[in-house]
């Protein structure tokens, strides 16, 4: 990995680029016909809206990250913002043919695991983690299938989490910005400056779909971002020699994880079959019960910016004990979920336990959609 770029200036003039880029294509998007996105039974929205907010998002980002290979003067980054934007491309472009096509979640899931052997196999698979106890082990071969199953397991997690304004697209930039700062400081300049131009880039995609939804992220969005935020952990990690722990991403964007961890969890345990779409992640329960789209983005995001102090603090610790900030974030967050959970069995927003609605459920849905 590249330890070092040249100066500061070509960061805020990509920086620049990449903010202008995703303002102009997200506002353009919104007032566009392109994927259209059609309210049904599931949705958070009344009218047609364009999905074509990732396509701003990932397109202004590879911007920013021409100007860096290109001007940085250094040739390894130029070859690892090629590689990167290309397997990103290639992220996008699932996203886009699942927008589009409706891909099958098994060939969606085929296309993930093969974007992720592809960056293992144009950079390197996580070479050590933390384990409980033991400290920083290596990996060796296992290496390869952890990384796989990483950013295949993120990319599904985070789009998940792609239900309300603002919410995905508001904790990457609060997550990314803090990740930039930690990778700043370990010396991995071209993961924090990937995550920096990837936050402003979802700046100014943040205008268009934080304020009344005019415009979505769509799967290409999520699975481009997502993609690009589970890359750049493994890639911070191994460059950072131990300074940057494996456990780093998982830790900031915890409020996210821990939604669909949450969610997965109870639906199994009330023999909900997980695979069929539903309203029950916790975002979607606040909303139904009454919370804004913005008060729930602003929740997360807080969450995730608690997150981003927390995982500085777990950089102080021993491998062997890093465990114990994701332990105890996860039993904060279990407290509010299950007060969530707690006023949504009492509004009845829960199917029952034969996957049926309950009545007030249907005649909730009747009136309003969330996604």
């Amino acid at each position: 990995m590249t330890q070092s770029l040249d100066g500061p200036l070509i960061t805020a003039v990509a920086a620049w680029i990449v903010f202008l880029i995703s303002l102009t294509g997200s506002r353009f998007a919104s007032r566009s016909e392109k994927l259209p996105d059609h309210p049904n039974h599931r949705s958070s929205h009344q009218r047609v809206t364009s999905k074509a907010g990732g396509i701003a998002i990932i397109g202004a980002w590879l911007a920013g990250m021409f100007v860096i290979g290109a001007f940085s003067g250094i040739p390894d980054t130029a070859r690892e913002a090629t590689l990167l934007g290309g397997v990103a491309l290639l992220a996008l472009g699932l996203g886009y043919a699942d927008d589009r096509l409706h891909l099958s979640p098994f060939w969606k899931l085929i296309g993930q695991f093969a974007i992720a052997g592809l960056f293992v196999a144009a950079f390197a698979p996580l070479r050590s983690a933390p384990i409980p106890f033991f400290g920083d082990v290596d990996l060796g071969g296992i290496g390869i299938l952890v990384t796989v199953l990483w950013i295949v397991a993120f990319m599904n997690a985070f789009n998940f989490m792609d239900g309300a304004n603002g919410l995905a697209a508001g904790s990457a930039v609060v997550g990314l910005c803090g990740f930039c700062v930690i990778a700043s400081f370990a010396g991995t300049p071209f993961a924090a400056i990937a995550c920096f131009l990837l936050a402003v880039a979802a700046m100014g995609f943040m205008p268009s779909n934080l304020n009344r939804g005019r415009l979505f992220m769509g799967d290409n969005g999520s699975q481009a971002v997502s993609f690009l935020i589970a890359a750049v952990a493994v890639l911070a990690a191994n460059a950072s020699s131990g300074r940057i722990s494996a456990l780093i991403i998982p830790v900031i964007f915890l409020p996210l994880l821990f939604d669909v961890f949450w969610t997965l969890s109870n639906r199994t345990l009330r023999r909900q079959n997980i695979f069929s779409a539903h309203r029950e992640h916790l975002y979607q329960l606040m909303i139904r019960a009454g919370a804004s789209h913005i008060r729930v983005a602003v929740i997360y995001m807080t969450l995730t910016a608690l997150s981003v102090a927390t995982a500085i603090i777990m950089l102080t610790l021993s491998p062997a004990f890093q465990w114990i900030a994701p332990a105890i974030l996860s039993f904060f967050f279990a407290m509010g979920a299950s007060q969530i959970h707690a006023k949504a069995r009492r509004d009845g927003l829960f199917a029952d336990g034969e996957g049926r609605r309950s009545q007030s459920d249907a005649s909730e849905a009747a009136k309003h959609a969330v996604d």
